[in-house]
């Protein structure tokens, strides 16, 4: 199966007409999910084209192929014929390393527009830090062209806090070269959130044909590897938006999740207040796999305490399980993060809102590949959904709670499942008196 490449993480290029990037409105508040939120909801009715193209790619990867990234070799999430980078772009060869990322697009002329913004006085601390030398970091500049793939925002500029968090979330620390991008994952950047708990918003990596780079799904490196005094530069042909909340992508994307989305309609599922989790998310195709029988009492009046259930068992929150990096607000999260950092394999119990019930996730590793297996079988066939609030995990199976204390569920245990079956799975989870006369 394909590893969907970011749907989710800033996959709309929705900004500000480039004329009004200078605009600030002084009167808004400090940087927050809120505000990312609220943008996004202004934008989606002019961002249809890319959430239309955003769900083709999910189409093409759960039938196997999408043309951007690559999946399907034992469950990992790269094809081991992925062939290794031309020789020429192995090593960086670009640029100039008497001169500061600063100083370099500031006189390139394919990357005037971002440079204008960093001129800008409200942002004179972004400028400072892609001119400092004390340290090594990243730039995802977006070229002019970018710019003009813009929706257009009507007359009101965007705050100046959103867009400071906006070039933050282009910048990631540390020195990133193509040949690294190619085998990562996802990448932390510069930006915070007080929804992730003050951890780094991270940026979603997909490789493809071609030797092809994306980062958040539509953003292509035109043009990487541009060595400066102070790290390195890419070009992007999007700017990177941070991405808006678990629950809003799901309700982006009906073509995928407009079943799950309804269950959290019609059970009005709330999920308390986190900093970070991991959404378990089922494509509409995995509750197809239940049955028509499953689904029809899943969604009658008698079912939704049981269907309640269920969508609570694929809630994690305080734990933010990417593929390649774990953040853990419930405890030291140190070792955790090293594991899933640089270990071959490495075990986690997830707790869940379905009464603290764990979902056993298995992460297996080998060289750039990476597969993750819930409960022994279940595959995440779309890595890494990068959310404001943690990261949304796409499976082909609807997760149910296993049969006693084993963990373990079976490989097709839910495929065609009886009504019977599925109530004696989930029985103890429900309110009898809530759930009414069965």
């Amino acid at each position: 199966m394909k590893h969907l490449t970011v749907l989710f993480a800033a996959t709309a290029a929705a900004l500000v007409a480039p004329d009004q990037a200078s605009k600030l409105d002084e009167h808004q508040p400090a940087v927050s999910p809120d505000l990312v939120q609220t943008w996004w909801d202004s934008t989606v009715s002019r961002s249809a084209k890319i959430f239309t193209k955003i769900e083709k790619r999910i189409e093409k990867a759960t039938s196997g192929f999408d043309g951007y990234s690559f999946d399907g070799f034992d469950g990992f999430n790269r094809d081991s014929n992925l062939p290794p980078l031309p020789l020429h772009e192995r090593k960086p060869h670009r640029g100039d390393k008497t001169k500061t990322i600063y100083e370099l697009i500031k006189s390139n002329k394919y990357t005037t527009k971002f440079a204008s913004l960093l001129d800008n006085d409200d942002f004179s601390d972004i400028k400072d830090l892609l001119d400092s030398t004390s340290h090594n970091k990243t730039l995802f500049v977006p070229t002019d062209k970018a710019f003009e793939r813009i929706p257009h925002h009507g007359d009101k500029p965007p705050p100046k806090e959103f867009v400071l968090a906006l070039l933050k979330y282009h910048i990631a620390p540390g020195l990133h070269t193509k040949v690294d991008l190619y085998h990562k994952h996802t990448l932390p950047s510069n930006l915070s959130l007080d929804s992730l708990g003050s951890r780094p918003q991270r940026l979603r990596i997909s490789t493809g044909l071609l030797f092809s780079i994306r980062v958040n799904v539509v953003s292509k490196v035109v043009y990487g590897n541009i060595l400066a005094k102070n790290g390195i530069i890419h070009a992007i042909d999007h700017i990177l938006i941070p991405p808006p909340s678990q629950q809003k992508i799901i309700s982006l994307l009906p073509n995928t999740f407009s079943t799950f989305s309804l269950g959290l309609e019609k059970t009005e599922l709330s999920v308390p207040d986190h900093k970070g989790g991991t959404l378990f998310a089922p494509t509409n195709s995995a509750w197809r796999r239940l049955g028509p029988r499953a689904n029809a009492f899943l969604f009658s009046h008698h079912g939704l305490k049981y269907l309640e259930a269920l969508l609570k068992y694929h809630f994690v929150v305080d734990q933010t399980l990417y593929s390649d990096a774990f953040y853990n607000s419930r405890k030291d999260e140190k070792a955790a993060v090293e594991d899933a950092e640089g270990g071959k394999y490495w075990h986690v119990d997830l707790e869940t809102l379905l009464d603290d019930k764990a979902i056993a996730v298995d992460v297996k590793r080998w060289k750039g590949w990476v597969s993750i297996v819930l409960n022994g079988f279940t595959k995440v066939i779309f890595q890494d959904g990068i959310a404001s609030d943690g990261v949304v995990q796409v499976v082909g199976k609807v997760l149910i709670p296993p049969h006693g204390h084993h963990g373990h569920a079976g490989e097709d245990d839910d495929k065609d499942i009886e009504v019977e079956e599925l109530k004696a799975r989930l029985e103890r989870y429900v309110d009898r008196d809530e759930a009414g006369d069965l």
